[in-house]
C-alpha cells in the first residue's frame, strides 16, 4: 500500500519528446545547459537519453526554449503535439561529448559571463524524473530565479515511472562516485563559485557525494561549493544529521525546501514504517540550529499542476524571495533577518506571511 501511495504521490505526467525543434517562436528565450550524466544513449533520438544505467559517465550540451508570455513558475512539457509558443522544447541537443570537451566549453561558458556571474548551478534532479524532465526543470529554475551563471545539468539514471522507487533509490546510489567526479570537474574550471541543488531522492545523492569529498579529504572541492539547496529532500533526518556533520569544511550557505502537506513524502515515509524525512519539515528549529536556512512551502500555492513535490519552482512569492538574490544571499549567511524586512510587504501580497515561510538560522551568540 506505501508503495501504491508513492506511485501515485509521483504520478504527474512528464515530456514526452525531446527531439530539437527546427524553429523556436519569435521572443523564446534559450537556456543552456551542459550536461552530466549516468544514463545510457537512448535508441530514440527523441528522448536523448534512456532510463538506464551507463557503466560510466558521459556529457552532453543541450538548449532550452523556453516560450514567450508564460508566468514564472510555469512550466509546461511537450506532448504529443508539440507548441514552442506553449511548451518548454529542446532548441539544441549534443550528445557524445568527451570529457575534455566538457571541461572546455564550461570554461568557456564561464568566461564569457560577466566578471560577477562566473558561478556554475549544478542541479541534481529527483525521483521519477526522465532525462527531459530533468532538463526542462533545471532550465525552468535557472531562468525564473535569474539564476547568474552557468548550468551543469547531474542527470542520474532514474526510471522515471512512479513504481520503480527502489530501483530510482539504488540507481542513485550507484551514481555517487560520478556526481563527486562531476563537482570535481567543476570546482577546477574558472567558476568563481559553485552552487549545488538537489531536488527530492537528488538531495540524498548531492548528501553522500559531499560527505565522500570529505572522507577522502578533497577539502579543495568542498572549498569550491558556496551554497548547498535542497528542496523537498527525501532523507531520513537522523541520516541527514550523520551526512551533515561528517562534511568539513562545510559550504558557508545551506537552503532547504520543505513542507509538511508534500504526499511523496509522506508516502515515503510511510514505506519506511514512519521514519520522517527532512523534506516534511518536522523539526524545523533543529535545521536552524545546525546553520540552515528553511523555506516552509506549506502554506504557499503555485501556478500549475505538478504538484507539492515541486512547490519550490512554482510559487510566485518563492521565486520573488530567491530573485531578491542580494538579501536572501545575507540570510543565508547568517545575518539577522531584519535584512529581509524592506521586502516582506511586498512579498506578503503574494499570498502568504513571510514569518511564516521563511525560518533563518539562529544568529550566533554574542561573546
Amino acid at each position: 500500500m506505501a508503495v501504491t501511495a508513492l506511485a501515485v504521490a509521483g504520478c504527474a505526467t512528464g515530456p514526452t519528446s525531446f527531439a530539437p525543434v527546427s524553429a523556436v517562436p519569435e521572443g523564446a528565450v534559450i537556456e543552456p545547459l551542459l550536461v552530466a550524466t549516468t544514463r545510457a544513449p537512448s535508441a530514440e533520438g527523441a528522448l536523448g537519453y534512456a532510463t538506464s544505467r551507463s557503466a560510466a559517465l558521459s556529457f552532453a550540451d543541450v538548449r532550452v526554449s523556453i516560450p514567450p508570455d508564460r508566468e514564472p513558475g510555469d512550466l509546461n512539457y511537450p506532448r504529443r503535439n508539440v507548441d514552442p509558443r506553449r511548451d518548454f522544447v529542446a532548441a539544441g541537443v549534443e550528445t557524445g561529448l568527451d570529457r575534455t570537451a566538457f571541461e572546455e566549453r564550461l570554461n568557456e561558458r564561464i568566461s564569457a559571463q560577466p566578471a560577477d556571474e562566473r558561478g556554475v548551478f549544478v542541479f541534481v534532479h529527483g525521483y521519477n524524473t526522465d532525462f527531459a524532465e530533468g532538463v526542462f526543470l533545471q532550465a525552468q529554475i535557472a531562468h525564473d530565479f535569474e539564476v547568474p551563471g552557468t548550468s551543469v545539468n547531474f542527470s542520474w539514471a532514474s526510471a522515471g515511472m512512479p513504481p520503480a522507487y527502489l530501483f530510482d533509490r539504488e540507481s542513485a546510489q550507484i551514481a555517487r562516485d560520478d556526481l563527486v567526479e562531476t563537482l570535481r570537474i567543476v570546482a577546477r574550471s574558472a567558476a568563481t563559485e559553485v552552487a549545488v541543488m538537489g531536488h527530492s531522492m537528488g538531495g540524498v545523492l548531492v548528501m553522500e557525494a559531499l560527505r565522500q569529498l570529505s572522507l577522502t579529504g578533497d577539502t579543495e572541492t568542498l572549498g569550491r561549493i558556496g551554497v548547498v539547496v535542497l528542496a523537498s529532500p527525501d532523507i531520513d533526518v537522523d541520516l541527514f544529521k550523520r551526512q551533515y556533520h561528517a562534511i568539513a569544511p562545510k559550504p558557508p550557505a545551506w537552503l532547504i525546501f520543505v513542507s509538511r502537506r508534500d504526499p511523496a513524502l509522506r508516502a515515503s515515509s510511510r514505506l519506511r514504517g514512519g521514519a520522517p524525512r527532512v523534506g516534511s519539515g518536522s523539526d524545523v528549529d533543529e535545521l536552524n540550529r545546525l546553520g540552515i536556512a528553511v523555506i516552509d512551502l506549506t502554506t504557499v500555492g503555485g501556478r500549475d499542476l505538478r504538484g507539492e513535490h515541486t512547490r519550490f519552482a512554482s510559487s510566485p512569492l518563492v521565486i520573488a524571495m530567491i530573485r531578491d538574490a542580494e538579501r536572501v544571499r545575507t540570510s543565508l549567511g547568517r545575518s539577522d533577518a531584519r535584512a529581509l524586512e524592506a521586502a516582506a510587504d511586498d512579498w506578503n501580497t503574494l499570498g502568504a506571511s513571510v514569518a511564516n515561510v521563511l525560518r533563518l538560522p539562529q544568529a550566533p551568540a554574542r561573546p
